[in-house]
């Protein structure tokens, strides 16, 4: 049920949804396209499926290292990924869950991604000083570079 802790970001992105779901379950793609601009990741594990756990780090361009893990609650190939992020005492966010929805249109694939946070404090947090609603963006933004078959930034 979504509720108004939730943020919704949107793309339709001009690749096929096969392609698009190719991209969430190779670990040398999805650490292309992981994190906002600027980013690039490092996968330590990525094992789509349900109890299936996405480990990676997240490098910021200050040089900043942000550790998630995510674990999958469920996994539709082709239509939907769910994950809960583990959450991070070091910057102070508590777990949460995402929904990523993927519809293919013709050629190409819409994309709603959900975070479902868990108060009011904590969507705060990740609009505010994590700046998620551009982050989220750009992330669906080098998701369709990758998808297209172009290398992501």
């Amino acid at each position: 049920v979504d509720d108004l802790y939730t943020l919704i970001t949107t793309r339709e992105i001009d690749a096929p949804v096969g392609r698009v779901w190719d991209a969430w379950n190779d670990p040398e793609k999805i650490a292309q396209w992981w994190g906002p601009a600027g980013f690039h990741s490092t996968v330590r594990e990525l094992d789509v499926r349900e109890g299936g756990r996405f480990d990676v780090i997240m490098h910021g361009p200050d040089g900043t290292d942000y550790p998630n893990l995510y674990v999958f609650d469920r996994v539709e190939r082709h239509r939907q990924l769910v994950y809960t992020n583990a959450g991070s005492t070091q910057f102070g966010l508590a777990p949460f869950q995402s929904v990523v929805d993927l519809e293919g249109i013709e050629n190409r694939t819409r994309v709603v991604l959900k975070a479902r946070c868990s108060s009011e404090e904590d969507k705060r947090k990740h609009v505010e000083e994590f700046r998620a609603i551009e982050g989220s963006q750009q992330l669906l933004q080098r998701l369709e570079e990758q998808a297209r078959g172009q290398q992501a930034n």
